[in-house]
């Protein structure tokens, strides 16, 4: 025993010690040295701005193309938006992330999806409107005929031709409705459309049995944002309490960013129908 209490205190034993303990301390820094480069810890990027540009300009935005990767994982078609343009991006721009992570695109797509044309004959109105929609189809002209079925599809067409359930037509396409009338000369209310924009007010005149005619905008309306924002100041025929136009009949619409040119032409209208 005492030889053993003797060795640990050798010069030996102390030499090999160090030796052993300066090999685990290598080890253990060059292991972490190693994890902190492989997980970079503490490293951290800003996200640039994607959304906007063409995706082949991303090596461009992007200073060091190693520093963050990019990948598309979305294409969407949107009217007016140039193909391969980035419309979303995730990351947002400005969040902090590590080098090396990726960011995944959504680009705009050079055309629009092919789908199936869903049937519309012998439904309602109401219910054609609304397959359209989910199938991500626009509604286009309604043309009444007299028909014993009130409000239902006789025909469905694009373009002027009638096009058949099943077909296979770009999302986005504008669909014609041939609309049963009655056989009677049916008339309808003009619908209430002062301070509507005109996407409310084409919604609500397709719900009524009616077509929007030409929208006509004033001066204030330059862009197509301006469009989109304007307000009816005024609607052709006027709105009526009482059944006035045919099924069909088409609704002109002005319109304007100027919200005074619509207060002044809502309080009138108000008035009359106190």
């Amino acid at each position: 025993m005492g030889h053993f209490f003797r060795f640990l205190v050798s010069k030996v034993f102390l030499i090999n010690l160090l030796i052993a303990l300066l090999l685990i301390s290598g080890g253990l820094f060059a292991t972490l040295s190693y994890l902190d480069s492989y997980t970079l810890h503490g490293q951290e990027i800003e996200v640039p701005e994607l959304v906007g540009i063409h995706v082949t300009e991303t090596d461009l935005a992007i200073q060091n193309k190693d520093q963050l990767l990019v990948e598309v994982s979305d294409s969407i078609f949107i009217k007016g938006k140039a193909g391969g343009t980035i419309i979303e991006q995730s990351p947002e721009a400005g969040k902090q992330v590590k080098q090396g992570r990726t960011i995944y695109l959504t680009l705009a797509a050079n055309q629009p999806v092919k789908i199936k044309m869903p049937r519309l004959v012998d439904r309602s109105l109401r219910q054609a409107i609304s397959i359209l929609e989910t199938y991500g189809l626009e509604v286009g002209e309604m043309v009444y005929k007299p028909d014993m079925c009130t409000n239902c599809i006789l025909e469905q067409k694009m373009g002027g031709e009638t096009i058949e359930a099943g077909a296979r037509v770009r999302k986005g396409s504008v669909i014609d409705l041939v609309v049963g009338q009655g056989l009677g000369n049916e008339l309808v209310m003009v619908p209430y459309l002062l301070e509507f924009n005109i996407e409310m007010a084409r919604d609500l005149l397709q719900s009524k049995s009616l077509n929007l005619g030409a929208p006509l905008y004033d001066e204030t309306v330059k862009t197509a944002e301006d469009s989109a924002n304007a307000l009816v100041y005024r609607q052709l025929p006027p709105f009526s309490q009482e059944p006035s136009v045919r099924m069909g009949a088409s609704i002109d619409l002005f319109l304007t960013l100027d919200t005074n040119k619509v207060v002044h032409s809502v309080i009138p209208v108000l008035e009359s129908i106190q």
